[in-house]
């Protein structure tokens, strides 16, 4: 079975758009029309992607069981609940582990080969890895979305008696779907992801500092980029996609200040993935020193790379190509390995888990009250004004700091032995 694929589609103007590519390279309509809306609503092409990848999981696992939706839907039928069922439990794995090879699909020679015997025989000993809930649920949510919106869509061209039945069949059916969405816990905060301790920051920025012996690359311009990269994500708190889709000039001429802008469908990006920036457009202020390591970055060795000057994204790979998310993802995997002593979740998140940790550290020596820390960290972020993200970055901190009121109080607590 050629499997149906969610595809990245990138347009002379910049714009990105994502399909669904049917066996034999055709689009899928309903889902063009369907993501369309997402489209209109501004958001994310990045979004929009996710909830394509999602509706190819649907349609893989409809054309596995030898379902036709479309013909299903114009006979006035939606899909009864076991099948949506089916959806369900697959729903709760990764792609990768599941099997989509065509039952159906005879080769013409009796002849079975041996290395699909093997496959076959490996993919039934090994068990599919579930993702985690969050996943499954927005998964499920997703496709509880399409097929209602795809049930009203089919069934507005059907006789009004087909209409009513199939709105009446696909809202009993959807309901005991939506039924079987896991509830996300939001109160297992054991294992949640945490800043790295002063101790473990400045052990990755010594690590990776381009004099230091330990660093694990060799070449003179990836040391110097990956240091800066480390550097300003520790220094902004920003995110990888902020750090690869700044320009050379968001940075200031005259004052140690860079900008964060959102440049969606910018079509000076070569790249088909599109780093971007997910909060509001703001201005970080950086200490001289670090500015002028940016600036150094630049003029003595980004420059020396003739490729990179058809460009004007900051952070750049050796080819003079953009840098992409995924090499941002390599890079500290290189750093996971080569310093086995950093926690093994140390990610680019992990160091904007760290700036807002340190933010409160730092925050709580000023004696801010709670309403002006609140105010500045989401200035600096890019939040609203009323954005409850903080609390997603600050658990060390605010775990720090129950344990030592509960410390306090253990003090007043009277177990001396008669």
């Amino acid at each position: 079975m050629t499997k149906y694929v969610a595809k990245r589609v990138k347009f002379r103007n910049g714009e990105r758009l994502s399909v669904l590519s049917r066996p034999g390279g055709l689009p899928v309509y309903e889902v063009t029309l369907y993501l369309a809306r997402f489209r209109k609503g501004g958001r994310a092409a990045n979004t929009i992607h996710l909830v394509c990848v999602v509706l190819a999981l649907l349609y893989r696992e409809l054309a596995k069981a030898g379902i036709d939706l479309l013909e299903r839907l114009r006979r006035g039928q939606f899909l009864t609940v076991s099948e949506l069922y089916r959806l369900a439990d697959a729903a709760q794995y990764r792609v990768a582990d599941l099997s989509y090879e065509d039952a159906n699909k005879r080769s013409a020679k009796n002849v079975v080969s041996i290395k699909r015997i093997q496959m076959r025989r490996k993919m039934a000993v090994s068990e599919p890895k579930a993702v985690v809930v969050e996943t499954q649920a927005s998964r499920l949510r997703y496709m509880a979305n399409y097929l209602e919106f795809l049930a009203m869509y089919v069934g507005a061209t059907l006789p009004h008696s087909q209409r009513n039945e199939l709105a009446l069949e696909s809202a009993h059916a959807l309901k005991a779907f939506r039924a079987d969405i896991p509830q996300v816990p939001k109160r297992a905060k054991l294992g949640a992801r945490e800043g790295l301790s002063k101790e473990d920051q400045d052990r990755l920025v010594k690590l990776v500092h381009p004099d230091s012996p330990d660093n694990p690359w060799k070449r003179g311009f990836v040391r110097q980029r990956n240091w800066l990269i480390v550097v300003l994500l520790l220094a902004t708190g920003m995110r990888r996609g902020e750090l690869l889709g700044m320009q050379i000039r968001d940075l200031d001429q005259r004052l140690p200040k860079l900008r964060i802008i959102r440049r969606a469908d910018a079509g000076e990006d070569p790249r088909r993935i599109q780093p971007n920036t997910k909060t509001r457009d703001r201005e970080i202020e950086l200490r001289p020193n670090i500015m002028r390591a940016v600036w150094d970055y630049i003029h003595q060795h980004r420059r020396n790379i003739k490729a990179a000057r058809k460009f004007p994204q900051l952070i750049v790979a050796d080819d003079g190509q953009p840098l992409s998310l995924k090499s941002i993802d390599k890079i500290f995997a290189q750093l996971r390995k080569a310093c086995p002593g950093l926690p093994i979740s140390l990610t680019s998140h992990v160091l904007r888990h760290t700036w807002n940790e340190r933010f409160s550290e730092q925050a709580e020596l000023m004696q801010l009250t709670d309403v002006a820390e609140e105010k500045a960290r989401n200035e600096q972020q890019g939040w609203t004004d009323n954005s409850a993200s903080a609390a997603t970055y600050t658990r060390r901190h605010v775990s720090r700091k129950g344990r030592t009121i509960s410390l306090k109080l253990q003090e007043k607590l009277d177990v001396s032995e008669n």
